[in-house]
């Protein structure tokens, strides 16, 4: 049975706004339209969909993904499995080394919060208090820890804490 954009989003539980994306940029495309012109997505279409949307959830890219289903539909299990023993192990490594990354960010918050729990021990106040200069946020500005690990170069939102 084939579905709509609207019955099969429903389906797989993506927006439709989302699974018309899929085919405009050549992801996942319907090879029907009805008399009317709407896509109908195959069961077939709708297994890849809900395929995309499980390795979006892994934090894979549209291109990986892409990868992936270029791999299946050429029939070869091979190079199923070679293309993604590849983007598992890279995977694995990114989430491993955010682990590590996240693992020091939490003890560098930890040893401030034990170290300042006495409140602020700065001298002088001058229009922005003193005591947050030393703090790890400050510190965590120019960190890549700080930045939106997707794009790798967006710093967090909000005016710097030091001047």
């Amino acid at each position: 049975m084939e579905h709509t954009v609207r019955r099969v989003a429903e389906r797989i539980g993506l927006p439709p706004r989302t699974v018309r994306y899929y085919d405009h940029i050549g992801l996942v495309c319907p090879a029907k339209r009805s008399e009317a012109g709407y896509r109908l997505y195959s069961a077939e279409d709708e297994g890849k969909l809900h395929f995309v949307r499980q390795a979006k959830g892994f934090g894979f890219s549209l291109d990986q993904i892409r990868g992936l289903i270029a791999a299946a539909e050429n029939g070869s299990c091979d190079g199923v499995t070679s293309e993604l023993d590849g983007l598992l192990e890279r995977k694995i490594e990114e989430i491993t080394t955010r682990i590590d990354d996240l693992r020091l960010t939490r003890n560098q918050l930890i040893a401030y919060r034990k170290e300042h729990k006495s409140g602020c021990r700065s001298e002088g106040h001058n229009a922005f208090c003193a005591c947050l200069e030393g703090s790890p946020l400050v510190q965590m500005e120019n960190d890549p820890l700080a930045r939106n690990p997707d794009a790798g170069t967006t710093p967090l939102p909000g005016p710097p804490l030091a001047a």
